[in-house]
Formats: C-alpha cells, structure tokens, sequence
C-alpha cells in the first residue's frame, strides 16, 4: 500500500510540474514565422520592383538579400514590402 501511495505521489507531482512548461511556445514560434514570412514576402517583392525602378521595368531582378527583421510595426507585407523597395532601389543605385 505505501508503494502505491508513494507512485500516485511521483505521478501527480510529475503532471503537476509538467503543467508548467509553456506548451504555447510553439504555438507562438509558429504565428511568429507565419508573420515574418509575410514580411519576407513583401521584401522579396519590393525589392525586385525598387530594382527595376531604378534599372529599368525589363531589368532582371538580383538575388534577393535575406530578409531582415522587421522593425516593430513593420511586420507585414506592407512593411516588408516598403522597406525591400528602398533597399532594391539603393542597391541599383550603388550598382551603377
């Protein structure tokens, strides 16, 4: 009987530490890539289109740098997208 007793115990105190772990952290790890890759989206798009407003509207675009974190506010594919722009539009003019 103290043998039984003393499992129960081991098992209730192993659930009820276990109940602490953040099991929403990989929730939140993927809402997290979901928004940063819309704002990749938006950065790979708006680069290539600040390049060829600069190069030209039949230029070929370059690779596209890796997308950098997005500031706070700017997590969208807006922001992405305003932000890649300015970057392409830079890198075409330093490219002359």
């Amino acid at each position: 009987m103290k043998k039984a007793i003393f499992i129960f115990t081991i098992l209730s105190c192993s659930l009820f530490l276990n109940s602490f772990t953040n099991s929403n952290s990989t929730n939140l790890q993927t809402v997290e890539i979901i928004k940063n890759s819309n704002f990749c989206d938006g950065w790979e798009d708006g680069y290539c289109e600040g390049w060829k407003d600069v190069k030209g509207s039949n230029s070929l675009c370059p690779l596209t740098p890796l997308c950098p974190l997005p500031r706070l506010g700017e997590d969208t594919y807006r922001g992405g997208y305003n932000r890649g722009f300015k970057a392409g539009s830079r890198a075409a003019y330093n490219r002359n």
